[in-house]
């Protein structure tokens, strides 16, 4: 029987239940096997979907969710597991704690599965998003600034900015005020204009990816596209892009990040360098759904840093 129907069917704490080897290679993924215990509750949180981050999610035991690859994609959970565990120890423990713990992993039926401690979503609704949007802001803005700070002793990465900023230039549904500045930022990194260099990168920082534990705690999930070699500027975009901070903090931001990497004509260029490695990993993300997200992350920046005073309306 699949792992997902004998989750879903099937009551855990009943000895008779059939394949119990199943719920022992939770529970000693979980407990440990040497402790002897054995999971008591699951409550479905979410069933599985064919897309790769799809994943069906139970909460076991009250305190620890686990998320079970969709069958489409079995190593899935293991994937997320790798790049947590590297991005953890890239970050150290300062920057790192924005990052759960993995509690446990394994296979079950051939299907990976991450077991992390429990953590709920932000709060939903108009109201309570308004209420807790800033606390989030506060709290993730000096987290991205460092991550940045981070990477500026980093060597130049010229060449793969160069391969970023060519896969944009090389989709023609991009506008093409969009194409012509990744040309241009490519001209600038030839001729020594600006200085590139990589920091590391979340990649998918929206709302749904951006949870809070029992204490309150910030949490960010869903590493498995993040990048150590990343891209400044990208995450705080995607950010505003889904909590629209104020057009005052996020001029704020911009400036900093100007003045940090050295000019507007470095910030644009990590930007379009941060579309670019994405759209070389498409993979079976819908190429339209990329260029709407690309497009209007672009204008952001742009409409941004008029904000701020580093660009006229007529410079794009």
């Amino acid at each position: 029987m699949p792992a997902v129907a004998y989750f879903l069917e099937h009551d855990f704490t009943d000895e008779d239940a059939p394949e119990p080897s199943m719920i022992d290679v939770v529970s000693s993924a979980l407990y440990g096997a040497a402790s002897g215990r054995r999971i008591q509750n699951i409550e479905v949180v979410r069933r599985e979907s064919i897309v790769a981050d799809g994943a069906a999610i139970f909460m076991v035991d009250s305190d620890y969710v686990l998320f079970l690859s969709p069958e489409a994609y079995p190593d899935a959970a293991s994937i997320q597991r790798d790049a947590m565990v590297e991005m953890a120890q890239t970050l150290g423990d300062q920057l790192g704690r924005m990052i759960l713990p993995v509690i446990g992993t394994g296979h079950l039926q051939d299907r990976s599965f991450l077991i992390l401690p429990r953590c709920v979503p932000l709060k939903p609704g108009r109201l309570g998003r308004l209420l807790q949007k800033p606390m989030v802001v506060s709290r993730i803005m000096p987290w991205l600034r460092a991550l940045v700070l981070q990477g500026m002793n980093n060597q130049p990465a010229d060449r793969e900015f160069r391969a970023s900023l060519d896969a944009l230039i090389e989709i023609p549904e991009l506008p093409n005020a969009m194409r012509d500045a990744a040309r241009r930022s490519k001209e600038a990194i030839d001729t020594g204009a600006i200085v590139v260099r990589h920091v590391p990168m979340h990649g998918d920082l929206w709302r749904n990816n951006v949870m809070q534990d029992d204490a309150g705690n910030l949490a960010i999930i869903d590493w498995a596209g993040s990048a150590r070699d990343g891209y400044a500027i990208y995450d705080l975009v995607r950010f505003h892009q889904s909590f629209g901070m104020s057009q005052g903090r996020f001029a704020a931001e911009l400036t900093w990040y100007c003045q940090t990497l050295e000019g507007v004509d470095a910030v644009i260029a990590h930007l379009l360098g941060g579309l670019g490695h994405y759209a070389n990993r498409l993979g079976e993300f819908p190429k339209q759904r990329f260029v709407a997200m690309a497009t209007d992350c672009y204008n952001l920046l742009f409409t941004g840093l008029i904000s701020a005073g580093h660009l006229t309306g007529g410079s794009r």
